[in-house]
């Protein structure tokens, strides 16, 4: 008798046990970011001469549908005329849909210039599923470039929206 009930009771005990599933399987992934990604010339289509160099930082979260960017550039030609996030399209493709144009007000220029052609820029975009979706945000098919007056029409750097 006294078997059948240890029996049990570990029979119970093991059940219980591999029943029970870490919260981390539980636990969905709604939070994105990725920190310095590169923004240049040769990222463009087609590729542009420029020795600007700059960098991204993004981070998207699935319950408020925002993406929000931090850019920081230096070494562009003159001073940037616009700015704007384009797509959809990968690495080595370019788009003629610009999703969000991106007010260059904002811009915080260094100090050591007198123009926007070193600076830094924050700003959102909502992922409305509709025009930007969250799957191509996620499948980085959407990139941001800034514009000089050299670079109207591709942009002088660019950089591409990739968490991975």
């Amino acid at each position: 008798m006294k078997f059948l009930r240890f029996s049990a009771l570990v029979l119970t005990a093991s059940l219980l046990l591999t029943a029970c599933k870490r919260d981390t399987e539980f636990t969905k992934i709604t939070e994105f970011r990725k920190n310095n990604i590169a923004m240049t010339g040769a990222l463009n289509v087609p590729q542009t001469p420029s020795t600007a160099l700059g960098t991204m930082d993004i981070w998207y979260s699935r319950e408020t549908r925002i993406l929000t960017y931090t850019l920081n550039w230096s070494g562009l030609t003159g001073a940037v005329t616009s700015a704007g996030i384009m797509g959809p399209a990968p690495a080595g493709f370019a788009s003629a849909s610009v999703l969000q144009s991106i007010s260059t007000t904002p811009i915080v220029r260094c100090a050591t210039v007198a123009n926007t052609s070193c600076g830094s820029l924050r700003g959102t975009l909502l992922v409305d599923g509709f025009v930007v979706t969250e799957e191509n945000l996620l499948a980085g098919i959407y990139y941001l470039t800034l514009r000089t007056a050299a670079y109207p029409a591709t942009g002088e750097i660019r950089g591409q929206i990739k968490f991975d």
